[in-house]
């Protein structure tokens, strides 16, 4: 079972896959994402976590998507100042891979990632 002080699967069934239900995420994401969701001082609301491949590639999206390995979440934004305290807060807690999205900001831990490209934002067009 997934649980940490501000997230569990069920107030957020959106951090297990959506068509079938695995929530394989790394250890220390959860409980590094609630150092950012207390720095931040606002709700976050997941829209993604852990994908299987399958529903990965249903959606669209990379194979080497940080999704697949458990590593990553995205997270619903609402107006400026919503997006501002949320990014203030993963920053603050030491993410240091994040994409920026009109609707969501995705964060993750992947290590392959941070070790081939480092620190790193990004926007998504």
């Amino acid at each position: 079972m997934v649980n940490s002080e501000f997230f569990s699967l069920e107030t957020d069934p959106k951090l297990a896959c959506g068509c079938c239900g695995t929530c394989d995420l790394v250890p220390g994401l959860l409980e590094k994402l609630d150092v950012a969701r207390s720095l931040a001082g606002v709700p976050f609301t997941i829209n993604s976590g852990f994908r299987c491949p399958e529903h990965n590639a249903d959606i669209g999206s990379k194979p080497t998507s940080s999704h697949v390995g458990g590593y990553a979440v995205d997270i619903a934004t609402g107006n400026g100042p919503e997006r501002a305290a949320i990014l203030k807060g993963l920053i603050m807690a030491g993410f240091e891979r994040i994409g920026i999205a009109k609707s969501f900001i995705h964060v993750d831990i992947d290590p392959d990632k941070l070790n081939s490209w480092g620190p790193v934002t990004w926007v998504y067009s």
